[in-house]
């Protein structure tokens, strides 16, 4: 998790960095603090022999810890290793399973026998009380998640070797009623990228100063793994191989007790659960209760030692995308730790003492024996509370009995299928209607009540089945705090201007995957299909055709097989309009490739290309036979067919840019497209050759960009790139002086009647058609139509540092990451793929504002009809249109203030510049990973945006 910030201690740090040490001699080794000296096998190696330095002196690297683990498991018959994903970089991820020979003997039916306890649709009470009678308790230790936060993984090796080495009777007691599952290396990449910092700056001799370059990693950092993703919020999106690779391995084991090992600021001592407020409600009750008894064992064992510890002050437990959340939700006593973090050598701490690496691993590794010891002592109970909690959650009564989500099956196939696929991952229950099906009442995620209207193939998740817990928390909309917390949160954002939510408050999985679902409540339709495993993608080549192909473009598909056809030397085209060809509508962004644009292939030769694009369709690429569309519909001759160009993208990285989003951005780009993008040092650009590129991307940053980086950038652009900005990189162009029109709200509060003036006649040219009419035809003068804004906005009337003080009032209420309805403007290319409405998730970044000249495709709120009033109404900056009621949060905190700020700014902006363009979002389109729904526009800006919106692209 985030180190936070010092906040104890002080003036003193500096001086007592130089003071001379006021601490004893170095402590013994990690297992002689926990365990003293007790009786160990000598055929075992010990950790020390197997590393070749004293374990807890240093971290081990990620080839040495799995090293170990091998050794170990031809050596001890209580050990097996099992190698479950790969990481990105090739790093094998496995886990270390220590238990009895007995228990190793029968890991598979022991499996077994927990699916059955995990499902009491299928077996029995008397079944069940077998089961908990004998069967063993599973728990998952997981350490070093955050590749930085090293004293975890080398703390599992102290514990693997304890665990099968110990000769005494505790040890094999233990093992006797408990699979213990060791994963020692949760990030092998970033482990590797930090433990290779900390050994090119090891010093001589010992350093204890806390600012020691040593203590730090080199850009992008060791906590994210090879493309800086944070792992430990990846478990409810699994985008990466190694969270992958884990859901698959804990699917079927069912653990009781489930440890996430981090580490934390230098200056703290050791965090352990339970969190504080809020949590989320979907927790099981009863294991929260055996938390509480679990974190009173491990506070009675620090006791012992005389460690010091805390709990619950700063970490929360409402995000379920947390390792240790993720499990709590499947039904595990869900225990996090949070270590100081010492990194090399030991810190001098603000008391004066020294805290050695050695100690926090012996405190990672005491803390998990002492939650073994209370898994042990509760074990029988602990199946007993996991029968139970499965039993009432797949039964007849209470909130998850009769909920129902659905995803209309008839848009989007691609994420439809990347959503099938997550869910099978989860060991989630999905379902297809068969047929049309209308459910009655339902709610959309507008929260509007509705009779929707369901088509054959749509997709049922009922929340009644075993993981309804974690179901619910996947699908739910609109996941409320509790007053308590809000009333805390709000107090602390006045007084200090710094919240207390530790992470996002909205993550719901159809928002992120930019699809329509509803809520029902009732029965399944009767002839609802389980769903197996998705299918792989890939279509069949078409027929031969002399005009050429076409793929629909409803389907993000379609815009990753345009990428692969313009790599594969082709000149694909996309729609800019809806199309009829040869009696069937297609939508606009539908990919057209011609043979007019390839008249130098043969027409088989052409069709064989093609071939580059299956792999990326679910559904088929059409041949078409006429190249006419009957009445207002386009020929394929014309104008409304864009002619693509193939992007070459660099992305900027280093200085100031935040490496975790430009993570997301180079993943995307590769695993998303299909791109293969030059990454380049920011602080070289002024002296970088940008000609070969035609798309840049500026992803996050921390402040503002040098002028030697803007000037070669906006004059890169002016000859014909296209220039991508994301969140803060965007608010660091639209500045007052900065190259671009648009302007952060901010920069714009001087003047904000043009910027209103111009929202005006956008939502009046929607509504033109209604503006046509008899009073048109008059021969007698009539009244013209009232003023298209209020009459009365409030702002107009105050003086500049009247607008700056709201402003600054209403930016204290940023939320932290929270789900807004975006309107599409149907007009725009950067819209191709998108619905009506896009749930966006929205953070404190600043907002964006598009007065005439800009292009805002996407605009925050939607327009509900409601009422009949004649005139707008003034609302924040600008207003609401007459008879419309503007939605706009959909999931998470939002609080009023915020609502006035954010109203109809601009999510996304593109205006020209010179022969190229600027395309800025306001918060990123690729979070985390999972937004699948952001991420098409950000697809439609890099691949449709050198032929589309740039007039003269860049050439190598």
């Amino acid at each position: 998790m985030p180190r936070l910030p010092l906040r104890r201690f002080g003036g003193l740090l500096l001086c007592l960095a130089l003071a001379p040490s006021l601490a004893l001699a170095a402590p013994p080794a990690p297992l002689q603090q926990v365990f003293g000296a007790p009786d160990y096998d000598p055929r075992i190696g010990t950790p020390d022999a197997l590393l070749g330095f004293p374990h807890g002196s240093q971290a081990a690297t990620p080839e040495e810890i799995h090293a170990a683990l091998l050794a170990w498991a031809a050596q001890s018959d209580r050990l097996r290793v099992h190698t479950y994903a790969r990481s990105h970089q090739g790093r094998p991820l496995s886990v270390a399973i220590v238990s009895s020979p007995a228990n190793l003997a029968r890991l598979d039916a022991l499996q077994d026998e927990l699916d059955e306890l995990a499902d009491p649709r299928r077996t029995g009470e008397a079944r069940a009380r077998e089961i908990i009678a004998r069967a063993p308790a599973v728990a998952y230790i997981a350490h070093s998640i955050h590749g930085n936060e090293t004293s975890g993984g080398d703390a599992a090796l102290g514990l693997v070797y304890h665990l099968i080495a110990g000769n005494d009777g505790e040890t094999r007691a233990l093992l006797d009623s408990t699979i213990v599952i060791v994963d020692p290396l949760l990030n092998p990449d970033g482990r590797a990228r930090a433990v290779g910092d900390l050994r090119g700056f090891r010093t001589a001799q010992p350093s204890h100063d806390g600012q020691q370059l040593a203590r730090g990693t080199s850009w992008p950092f060791g906590r994210g793994n090879h493309y800086v993703f944070d792992l430990n919020r990846d478990w409810i999106y699994g985008t990466q191989p190694e969270t992958r690779g884990r859901l698959a391995l804990l699917k079927r084991w069912h653990p009781l007790l489930f440890v996430d090992a981090h580490e934390m600021g230098a200056q703290d001592t050791f965090l352990f659960s339970p969190p504080r407020a809020p949590v989320n409600r979907h927790f099981p009750p009863r294991f929260r209760e055996y938390l509480e008894r679990f974190s009173r064992d491990q506070a009675e064992a620090f006791d012992r030692r005389g460690w010091v510890y805390y709990s619950g002050e700063w970490n929360e437990g409402w995000y379920p995308g947390y390792s240790d959340a993720w499990g709590g939700m499947r039904g595990a006593v869900n225990i996090l730790y949070e270590q100081a973090r010492v990194a090399d050598h030991g810190v001098r701490q603000a008391n004066g003492q020294v805290l050695h690496y050695s100690e926090g691993v012996a405190h990672q590794l005491g803390s998990a024996w002492a939650n073994l010891q209370s898994l042990r002592a509760n074990h029988r109970q602990l199946l007993q509370a996991f029968w139970d909690d499965r039993k009432q959650v797949t039964g007849g009564s209470g909130e998850y009995a009769r909920r129902l989500y659905a995803i209309p099956g008839d848009a989007h196939p691609t994420r439809l299928a990347t959503l099938l696929d997550l869910l099978a991952l989860q060991n989630i229950e999905v379902y297809r209607t068969t047929r049309e099906w209308r459910p009655g009442a339902a709610t959309d995620t507008l929260g509007r009540r509705t009779s929707p209207t369901l088509p054959a193939g749509s997709l049922i998740v009922p929340n009644r089945q075993p993981l309804a817990r974690l179901v619910a928390n996947l699908f739910e909309f609109d996941q409320r705090i509790d007053e308590g917390s809000l009333r805390k949160e709000r107090e602390e954002l006045l007084r200090t201007g710094s919240g207390t939510m530790y992470d996002v408050t909205a993550w719901n999985l159809p928002m992120m995957f930019g699809v329509q679902a509803y809520t029902l409540e009732g029965g399944m339709p009767g002839d609802a299909e389980r769903v197996g495993e998705p299918a792989v993608a890939g279509a069949a080549l078409p027929a031969a055709s002399e005009v050429g192909y076409l793929i629909p473009g409803h389907d993000d598909g379609a815009l990753r097989a345009a990428s692969a056809l313009l790599q594969a030397g082709l000149q694909p085209r996309v729609a800019l309009k809806p199309l009829e060809l040869d009696g069937r509508r297609y939508p606009r962004g539908s990919v057209v490739v011609t043979r007019y644009d390839h008249r130098d292939r043969s027409a088989e030769d052409l069709r064989q290309a093609l071939a580059a694009a299956l792999p990326h369709l679910r559904e088929g690429i059409v041949a078409l036979r006429s190249g006419q569309g009957p009445g207002d519909f386009p020929d394929l001759g014309g104008g409304e067919f864009g002619l693509l160009q193939a992007p070459r993208v660099a992305i900027l990285g280093k200085g100031a840019v935040g490496s975790q989003n430009f993570g997301f951005v180079w993943h995307y780009l590769e695993h998303g497209l299909g791109l293969t993008p030059t990454l380049l040092d920011e602080a070289a650009l002024a002296r970088t050759d940008l000609r070969p590129y035609n798309v840049i991307v500026l992803p996050e940053r921390s402040g503002p960009l040098d002028s030697g980086v803007r000037d070669a950038l906006k004059g890169w652009t002016e000859a014909g790139g296209t220039l991508v900005a994301i969140g803060a990189a965007s608010a660091a162009l639209a500045v007052k002086d900065g190259p671009v029109k648009a302007r952060t709200l901010d920069a714009a509060l001087e003047d904000l009647a043009p910027y209103r003036g111009w929202l005006a006649r956008e939502w009046l040219a929607t509504q033109a058609g209604e503006q046509v009419g008899a009073r048109l035809w008059s021969h007698a003068a009539v009244a013209g139509q009232p003023a298209p804004w209020p009459s009365d906005i409030g702002n107009d009337k105050d003086d500049l540092k009247a607008r700056e003080a709201r402003e600054q009032w209403r930016r204290l209420f940023a939320p932290r990451g929270a789900f807004l309805a975006a309107r599409c403007a149907d007009t725009s290319w950067l819209t191709l793929g998108c619905d009506g409405v896009l749930p966006v998730l929205v953070d404190a970044n600043a907002p964006l504002m598009a007065g005439e000249g800009v292009e805002a495709p996407f605009r925050l709120g939607a327009f509900v009809s409601g009422g009949d009033k004649r005139e707008w109404t003034a609302f924040g900056w600008a207003g609401i249109p007459p008879g419309q009621q503007l939605h706009l949060r959909m999931s998470g905190l939002l609080w009023p203030e915020a609502q006035e700020r954010l109203a109809n700014t601009a999510w996304l902006t593109r205006e020209a510049l010179g022969r190229g363009q600027v395309i800025l979002f306001a918060t990123t389109p690729v979070f985390r990973g999972a937004s699948h729904g952001m991420q098409r526009v950000l697809g439609n800006a890099v691949v449709l945006g050198p032929g589309l919106g740039a007039s003269a692209p860049i050439l190598p």
